[in-house]
């Protein structure tokens, strides 16, 4: 659950080792895996108030990060998940007018102007929303309750690893008189995605792995089956990094393998992708 007294983070971050230890465990990668997605819960605001509040009304202005329910039914808490479809919640704020939010994580600040708008935009969004400082738009749905569209919540450092080493961040909003903040717990699921401007650094963030484990990263190509299936199948590992303390580690694609993923499939064919350890789905 949020908590509403934000406890203290650390202000420095770690940077994964590379030494193997005895005790650390080698991750393996799939031969092949169906190249269906899957979807993710639902996100809801509304359900999360319900959840807030207990199932009783309550009119206390309340903030918080959302990315709806835990999809392996580990934890039943209202937590923001890395790499995970996200939504930023307000209650008894002003449908009008402007909110200023500010997010706390390792020490750092980190302010965003929310917008109200009759109607959210198609501006695309960025991972690391929150944390980039640009506005963010949130829409009305009645009940005094406000909501942003979606993102992929995967901030950029140095805030991926100091939420990350914390599990958690601060959020806070005001708008006039009115002011609320919690504590968000940050969800670390299996996972791996590509960071914002992945176009420029060709960086992806692996995460959620036991600390210390070795987790290689694999380049797949698609192939169909007799059966129709569409299958993702292994060529080569490109890499493997050593998941830190804080269980976040930041991988570099190698040039060559770049070059393969990116470029634009012809006619109806899947493209290659990178996969991760025993995770079973593309890196997108």
């Amino acid at each position: 659950m949020l908590h509403q007294t934000p406890a203290a983070a650390p202000t420095s971050a770690a940077a994964p080792s590379a030494t193997r230890s005895p005790q650390a465990r080698d991750i393996l990668l799939a031969q092949q895996f169906d190249m269906d997605m899957y979807g993710a819960g639902p996100v809801s605001c509304r359900d999360d108030l319900h959840q807030l509040n207990q199932g009783r009304p309550n009119k206390q202005p309340r903030v918080w990060v959302t990315s709806g329910e835990d999809a392996t039914g580990a934890s039943t808490a209202v937590a923001a998940g890395l790499g995970e479809e996200t939504r930023l919640c307000l209650h008894g704020f002003p449908s009008k007018g402007s909110i200023t939010l500010t997010v706390r994580a390792g020490g750092r600040t980190y302010n965003t102007p929310v917008k109200p708008v009759a109607e959210l935009t198609a501006a695309p969004s960025a991972m690391d929303d929150l944390f980039n400082g640009r506005p963010m738009e949130v829409v009305d749905t009645g009940d005094g309750l406000l909501e942003s569209g979606y993102w992929t919540f995967l901030p950029s450092e140095p805030a991926l690893t100091d939420a990350a080493r914390a599990g958690r961040f601060t959020v806070a909003a005001r708008s006039g008189d009115v002011r609320a903040e919690s504590e968000v717990p940050l969800r670390l699921s299996r996972g791996a995605a590509t960071l914002e401007a992945w176009e420029r650094n060709h960086r992806i963030a692996v995460y959620g792995y036991p600390a210390g484990a070795h987790v290689p990263i694999g380049l797949y190509r698609p192939a169909n089956r007799a059966d129709g299936r569409v299958v993702a199948v292994l060529q080569r590992e490109v890499g493997r990094v050593v998941m830190p303390p804080h269980r976040v580690a930041v991988f570099t694609v190698p040039p060559d393998v770049y070059r393969t993923v990116s470029v634009e499939p012809t006619g109806d064919e899947d493209p290659p992708c990178l996969s991760v350890g025993d995770l079973a789905s593309c890196v997108t």
